[in-house]
């Protein structure tokens, strides 16, 4: 899902959970888990919640991460 918003920057639940292949009711679930941390952000537009990384730091953090597992790929 962290990787869904990084590629996609704001995306609905609806796109995030079709990106992820999981349902709508566990992409919610592990969203509002995640706005508790503050890792993602929502912004409410109606009745639809589009979600995006908190802020460049938790960007940064996984981009980093990403690449540090591409170099335990390489090495093997």
């Amino acid at each position: 899902m962290i990787t869904a918003l990084l590629e996609g920057g704001e995306m609905c639940v609806c796109d995030i959970a079709a990106s992820c292949g999981h349902s709508e009711s566990a992409v919610s679930h592990a969203l509002r888990l995640l706005r508790a941390n503050r890792v993602v952000r929502v912004r409410r537009a109606g009745r639809m919640a589009y979600y995006r990384l908190d802020d460049s730091h938790v960007r940064l953090l996984l981009d980093l991460a990403l690449t540090h597992v591409g170099h335990g790929e390489e090495g093997t």
